[in-house]
């Protein structure tokens, strides 16, 4: 790539030699771009060049023909999310891997929130001599749609967990008098019923929390306490529900955080229910806490199917769950380990999971120390 280019520049192809002559004057390359709506841009990683098409500069709110650097781009994406964004491109670069981001803008009309998504790559392997380039695109429209659909789901969620917390009040009071009575039957029936009611009520909580984090109103109810102790309560609910499975709880720091209780619960829940969903039964799972400087780190740690690398950086975005032969018949809503990360986030920690394919995965996540 020729650093001092021009900003429309980019490589090109002879990709219509073999077309009826008519149409071999068409650049079909701009034509598909220009149908898709989309964005192209190109940046060299060393020097900091960047070369943003006409459309990108559009989509970013700049005029036609008006100078972009990538500094101006960052600016315009909301401030609460430029640290992120920041953070994943510079990721990418470190490990010189592909990038998926999407954040809000504030573009044209400076009273209007548009989001766009950012989808990225290397050219070639080699570091040295690679440039890094992708696509824009305005997805504003699918995420009003998913934010309708969001409040839809939490409204509903809301009315079926008011019955469900009555039906199990009525369970526990019915186990408390068949233990009375020593009815073992009764006592089996009513675990198994328990069980059920529990998913239900952490399906519901995780729509309902999906419903909150859509609309930005994940709201913290922070409080003092010991994050082994939960950890190892979190282990025996999983067990009561996965018994199947083997998990090890590795020598954990006594140390106590302030963090919503309720929600870091949740994350362990989802961690672990994932961990045992993606692990062949019996598999071992392992759980840890280590204290660092100025956080703790907790790692869940399976035997499973291992995760490939392109879908590494895609899996903590709402609805995104990997597709494959083996994962096909596994249920779930790819809400999970969004609503991990939403919740992670707000408590200003960071989330990541570490995995290779068939050699099982890692997922960690931090929360900063009073």
């Amino acid at each position: 790539m020729n650093k001092d280019s021009g900003v429309n520049e980019f490589p090109e192809e002879n990709y219509n030699s073999d077309l009826p002559e008519p149409f071999q004057a068409i650049d079909i390359a701009k034509v598909a771009l220009d149908s898709a709506n989309v964005g192209i841009w190109i940046m060299d990683p060393a020097s900091g060049k960047f070369l943003p098409s006409e459309r990108t500069r559009e989509l970013f709110g700049f005029l036609p023909g008006e100078e972009m650097s990538f500094e101006d781009a960052m600016l315009k994406v909301v401030d609460k999310h430029r640290k992120s964004v920041t953070e994943a491109i510079e990721n990418a670069f470190k490990k010189h891997s592909s990038l998926y981001i999407e954040y809000p803008i504030i573009g044209l009309d400076e009273h209007k929130q548009r989001w766009l998504s950012a989808t990225g790559g290397f050219s070639s392997t080699a570091a040295n001599s690679s440039y890094f380039s992708g696509i824009i695109m305005d997805i504003t429209e699918q995420k009003q749609s998913d934010l309708r659909r969001s409040k839809f789901i939490g409204m509903v969620s809301h009315e079926l967990k008011t019955p469900l917390t009555a039906l199990k009040a009525y369970v526990q009071m019915l186990n408390n008098w068949a233990k009375k009575q020593k009815d073992n039957f009764t006592i089996g029936a009513l675990s198994k019923v328990d069980k059920q009611v529990k998913k239900m009520l952490n399906m519901i909580n995780s729509l309902l929390n999906l419903s909150g984090a859509e609309a930005g109103k994940i709201h913290l109810k922070k409080e003092e306490f010991r994050l082994d102790v939960l950890i190892n309560e979190v282990v025996e609910e999983t067990l009561f529900i996965t018994s199947a499975h083997h998990i090890v709880i590795n020598p954990c720091a006594i140390v106590n955080v302030n963090a919503d209780r309720e929600k870091i619960e949740q994350v362990l829940v989802n961690l672990l229910s994932n961990a045992a969903k993606y692990s062949e039964k019996t598999a071992q799972i392992e759980i840890a806490c280590v204290l660092q400087h100025n956080h703790i780190e907790v790692s869940v740690r399976d035997q499973g199917l291992g995760i490939a690398q392109a879908d590494i950086q895609k899996l903590f975005l709402p609805h995104y769950r990997v597709e494959s032969k083996e994962t096909e018949k596994i249920a779930g809503f790819g809400i999970g380990l969004y609503l991990c990360a939403e919740i992670i986030n707000r408590h200003h920690g960071k989330i990541w999971a570490e995995s290779e394919l068939g050699k099982g995965s890692t997922f960690k996540f931090t929360l900063p120390l009073n």
